[in-house]
């Protein structure tokens, strides 16, 4: 069945009415307030060219922002990847209660980051806090919470971030993985491939271009990390955990400065829409 052209405006105007209000506008508006000096309490707006990306760039907050969610990036998407396709290929072959498994693996990632945060920072912090029962029970002094320790507080918040994205990824490659034909696997068992020749020989191959789309949903979530950040630490101690969404947070909530917060947004936005252009230039030449 082909569509008019009428037919199709039908059908995507009430999509480009919502996007152009909800999405779009406001996208615009605020990359003009990024070179201005604009302020939802400035009596005058002077036009400032690329002065506020600068002052970006300035700063040392956002610096250690960048560096931050850099190793952050570079060690959690790995540890996710890993994590969730051991988990998806233990699951790929019918056991008993696999279906319960299922529903107990996504829980982590059903629960919001928010919640996410507010649940961390309850078990690793205070008088209530695993940390202080474990070393109470095993008659330490006590111990100072991960998230408080200026070298810790960046390992702890990833391997957080692993617990809860990793079972996504499983969520993901579980049907790839069980779509695979039973044949596949059988020659290679018969040719005595051990469990690491059976991954890379069988899995990886027909997973390849899932595994690429999963690797970059990651990568631009992980740049974009934010509400868990900002419940459990709040970016500190210090800058530790300081990510470039919470740097824009905080200069255009906390201390209103909506225009260097606007700029830091903007350019989170492009290293996103660049993860996404790298995506697509990779999807076509395996499509080659």
């Amino acid at each position: 069945m082909r569509l008019t052209r009428r037919d199709r405006v039908f059908l995507f105007a009430p999509l480009a009415v919502l996007l152009s209000g909800w999405l779009c506008l406001p996208a615009i508006l605020g990359l003009v307030a990024t070179f201005t000096t604009y302020s939802p309490f400035a009596t005058t707006v002077r036009f400032l060219g690329f002065d506020n990306y600068l002052r970006v760039f300035r700063d040392g907050q956002f610096g250690a922002a960048i560096t931050n969610i850099t190793i952050f990036t570079l060690v959690a998407v790995p540890l996710e990847l890993g994590l969730g396709f051991a988990l998806a290929y233990l699951l790929r072959r019918p056991i008993r209660g696999r279906g319960l498994w299922r529903v107990l693996l996504l829980l982590p990632w059903l629960v919001s980051p928010i919640g996410n945060g507010v649940m961390w920072h309850f078990l690793l912090v205070g008088a209530t806090s695993i940390v202080d029962f474990g070393s109470g029970w095993l008659g330490l002094s006590n111990i100072a919470s991960p998230i408080g320790d200026i070298r810790l507080a960046l390992p702890t918040v990833i391997a957080i971030e692993v617990w809860r994205e990793a079972p996504f990824v499983t969520f993901l490659l579980l049907p790839g993985l069980a779509s695979i034909p039973n044949d596949l696997w059988e020659h290679s068992i018969l040719d005595g491939a051990s469990w690491v020749r059976q991954v890379i020989d069988v899995a990886l191959p027909s997973l390849r271009p899932l595994l690429l789309a999963v690797t970059m949903l990651l990568v631009g979530l992980s740049l974009g990390t934010f509400d868990s950040v900002l419940i459990l630490t709040g970016g500190g101690p210090g800058t530790a955990t300081m990510t470039p969404a919470l740097y824009s947070y905080n200069q255009a909530f906390a201390i209103n400065n909506w225009p260097i917060g606007a700029a830091s947004a903007w350019l989170i936005a492009g290293s996103v829409l660049g993860v996404g252009l790298v995506y697509v230039r990779l999807a076509r030449r395996a499509a080659i």
